[in-house]
């Protein structure tokens, strides 16, 4: 009797989990309703050549064989390392894998993980008569990059990216419409605001001598060092002529830490974006919340001073690599990428002297609850899990769960205090807001409009918020 039960009980448990995982899949493959492009009655208009920016985890890693080492079935079992080596300068923290193509178009295996917004994406341009890689009419095209890097290096790369396409369509001065998505936007806005030069205005701070750049904390700033600064030119509109930035975190988000100190399953692995795997990613590090977001709170609800982006912060908590035990060179490595995160967040957040000389169009979701900052217990490490319901309204704001509504406009940077939506990104002249996830923004139909709207060439908003 008891190995029949043994058998139903296995039957059963077989059949609950294939049930599963088919709901997974119709989930992710089900068509859905989407906006018909002759809705916009302009189904000839010329669209200058679109190019998409995919944000962090959204492009391929491929090894020197080619093959997938993210995102791949040897992910859910923890097969590649995918790890940077912890070598400064961080410009030199690099191993043999390459980018590829985006996750969840060409293979469904990224979808039944949530990557279904690239896909969605391609759907939608496609729809509206765009061909991928296309030379005439209406083409898309993808930057490919390593999402694992410093966001200012990506930022190059794109403007690279951007020259060579220019040359090898035989149209030297031609611009593009780009769209980025999550940490694309931002990579997207390094590169409309400096071009390729980084936004220390070339005079990169040398690589951290341990204790000399950090600081303590008081009234919610830092005392590390300002980051020496230059102006914003705008030097990428040479190449950019519309752009749509989407969902991305402009104010930095919370989950970013949560990686940072815990990790992120992925399947059944646990060490393929284990902590000390995401401590090697000097990109994650700029999608930290600045403190002038006051994402840590203590279980009151009281704001914590406490500046995510200075390295002495995490000595003094002992997170991540600067736990008791930890290696020292991860521990170097990871003081530099926090000091290079705030280089790049002042960079996105410094008020230009001239007018955005293109439109852009920032969307993203804010009907769904989204955490937006985590409680510290003591010195231990922050809780990003609300233990009453007296948390859970501290802890969560609207967004799209990821990305806040807040982060979304860069609330937190000074221009926002004299904009009426709260946007304290200058070069954003439109805006457009509704029921979206994170990762399923592109599946509804009202920001397919919004989005097929934005590249169009009709009368924009051209100059972004008011300036200072």
């Amino acid at each position: 009797m008891a190995r029949v039960e043994k058998r139903v009980a296995g039957t059963f448990v077989a059949g609950f989990a294939a049930g599963a995982l088919a709901a997974v899949l119709y989930e992710a493959l089900r068509p859905r309703r989407g906006f018909d492009p002759a809705l916009l009655g302009a189904p000839d208009a010329p669209i200058p050549p679109v190019v998409i920016v995919p944000g962090i985890l959204g492009s391929q890693l491929l090894d020197a064989e080619g093959d997938e080492a993210w995102l791949g079935l040897g992910n859910m079992v923890g097969a590649h390392d995918i790890a940077l080596p912890a070598r400064l300068p961080l410009g030199e923290a690099r191993d043999g894998l390459s980018p590829g193509g985006l996750l969840g178009v060409d293979h469904i295996l990224p979808r039944l993980f949530g990557f279904s917004e690239y896909g969605d994406l391609v759907a939608v341009l496609e729809s509206a008569g765009f061909v991928r890689d296309g030379v005439e009419g209406r083409s898309y095209h993808v930057y490919g990059y390593d999402w694992r890097r410093d966001l200012v290096e990506s930022a190059r790369g794109l403007g690279s990216f951007l020259e060579r396409l220019a040359a090898e369509r035989g149209r030297p001065g031609e611009r593009f419409c780009v769209i980025g998505h999550s940490m694309g936007g931002l990579v997207a806005r390094l590169f409309l605001r400096y071009g390729g030069v980084d936004p220390t205005g070339g005079s990169r701070q040398a690589e951290p001598d341990a204790r000399a750049l950090g600081g303590s904390v008081a009234n919610g700033r830092s005392s590390a060092p300002d980051p020496p600064t230059g102006p914003v030119t705008w030097a990428g509109a040479t190449r950019i002529e519309r752009m749509v930035v989407a969902t991305a975190p402009s104010g930095g988000s919370i989950p970013a830490l949560e990686a940072l100190l815990l990790g992120s399953p992925v399947g059944f692995s646990t060490t393929t974006l284990a902590a000390s795997v995401c401590a090697t990613f000097p990109a994650l590090y700029a999608l930290l919340p600045p403190a002038q977001a006051k994402p840590l709170i203590e279980p009151g609800g009281a704001v914590l001073p406490i500046d995510l982006l200075d390295p002495e912060a995490w000595q003094e908590h002992a997170w991540g690599p600067f736990a008791e035990g930890g290696e020292p060179a991860l521990r170097d490595y990871a003081r530099a990428a926090l000091l290079r995160a705030r280089e790049v967040r002042e960079g996105l957040d410094r008020a230009p002297a001239t007018a955005c000389p293109v439109p852009v169009t920032l969307m993203g979701g804010d009907t769904l609850p989204t955490l937006a900052r985590a409680v510290l217990d003591g010195r231990g490490v922050p809780r990003f899990q609300p233990e009453q319901r007296q948390e859970t309204a501290l802890m969560y704001e609207a967004g799209d769960g990821r990305v806040t509504r807040a982060s979304l406009l860069a609330s937190h940077a000074p221009g926002a205090r004299e904009d009426d939506d709260d946007c304290g990104i200058h070069e954003v002249g439109r805006l457009a807001f509704g029921d979206g996830d994170h990762h399923g923004l592109f599946a509804e139909p009202a920001f397919q409009s919004a989005l097929l709207r934005a590249l169009l060439p009709r009368p924009s908003i051209v100059g972004g918020r008011p300036l200072e």
